[in-house]
């Protein structure tokens, strides 16, 4: 379950950071949602999972609106120009 701690709880680091370890922690301030508190490799996960995504978004697009085309075709036009 995830932590939901407030903000004045941030003094002590140690707890803090040992809390984060496993996973994400979110922080309060003046009841409401403020920041969320993870370790580097939940971070640079959830950044690969949001490429890949848009990634995966711009693929879509792009063949619906007609830009892709074949390799050879590519190349063709690059030799060309």
């Amino acid at each position: 379950m995830a932590a939901i701690v407030p903000i004045t709880e941030m003094r002590n680091t140690a707890k803090m950071f040992e809390m984060s370890e496993k996973e994400p922690v979110y922080i309060t301030k003046n009841g409401y949602g403020s920041r969320v508190l993870m370790n580097i490799e939940t971070y640079n996960r959830i950044k690969e999972l949001m490429l890949d995504i848009e990634l995966e978004e711009a693929y879509k697009r792009s063949e619906t609106d007609g830009r892709n085309v074949e390799a050879h075709t590519f190349l063709k036009r690059l030799r060309d120009e």
